[in-house]
């Protein structure tokens, strides 16, 4: 039998009846093992262990979650900044930063876009319907959806020669579901998808492979759209490469 890859997969924090637990959300860990790869959970408590993580890893995904703490990125909260979880920001930034010295490609999805550009020296608008509009000067379109996450509500346009043109092409329909998002671009990123009105839809990495990320949420979106398993797949196949 083939050996798996295996995806590191930070893990979120709830509590469900006074407890509290570690969560990954089902349709994150369907995309990968649909892909053909194995994911592990990696909780905040293992952040003195991530030297272990990034040797059995062969990628990590960071996925979608809460409100990225702007003391990381170096200013003060916004009044309609979100929830947070410092010990999840505490460990993904430093997941990025030992993954990527170790030479392991990384997969972002929403959140997971933002913390990697974070963590590789970016920021991010803390609430785009009040600081997009005044700082970039141009009108902002719905980015937190009212209708389902599983349909797709507005286009994304994709930049030529980057991996997501040539997944999907010039332009593609997808979903929206936040209100943070890219606002300085990490030195090591390039963008490579935009939506209408300029927000920030995709990032990789400018002289490799090794990011891929998103801001919306292809995971749920494979329901109506079968090919947002690509980026899955695309991840996955370019671990052996």
């Amino acid at each position: 039998m083939e050996k798996k890859k295996i995806i590191g997969i930070p893990g979120g924090i709830t509590t469900a009846n006074g407890t509290r637990r570690y969560y990954i959300n089902e349709a994150d860990v369907r995309g990968i093992v649909k892909a053909g790869a194995t994911p592990v959970m990696i909780p905040s408590e293992a952040i003195n262990d991530l030297d272990y993580y990034v040797n059995i890893c062969d990628g990590f995904f960071f996925t979608g979650g809460p409100d990225v703490l702007p003391v990381f990125y170096g200013e003060e909260p916004h009044t309609n900044m979100g929830f947070s979880e410092i010990q999840r920001d505490r460990l993904e930034i430093a997941l990025v930063k030992k993954a990527l010295t170790a030479g392991k490609k990384l997969l972002g999805i929403c959140r997971g876009m933002q913390i990697i550009n974070v963590a590789l020296g970016g920021k991010l608008y803390q609430d785009l319907e009040s600081e997009y509009p005044v700082r970039s000067k141009q009108p902002l379109i719905k980015h937190f959806q009212a209708a389902s996450r599983t349909e797709a509500t507005h286009y994304a346009k994709f930049t030529a020669n980057s991996r997501l043109h040539d997944l999907y092409g010039d332009q593609r329909l997808i979903n929206s579901h936040h209100h943070q998002a890219v606002s300085q671009v990490a030195d090591s990123l390039k963008v490579t998808a935009v939506a209408s009105d300029g927000v920030i839809e995709g990032l990789e990495s400018k002289d490799n492979q090794q990011v891929l990320a998103v801001q919306w949420h292809p995971e749920v979106l494979v329901a109506t759209d079968e090919k947002m398993q690509l980026i899955f797949d695309e991840f996955i196949s370019g671990l052996t490469k």
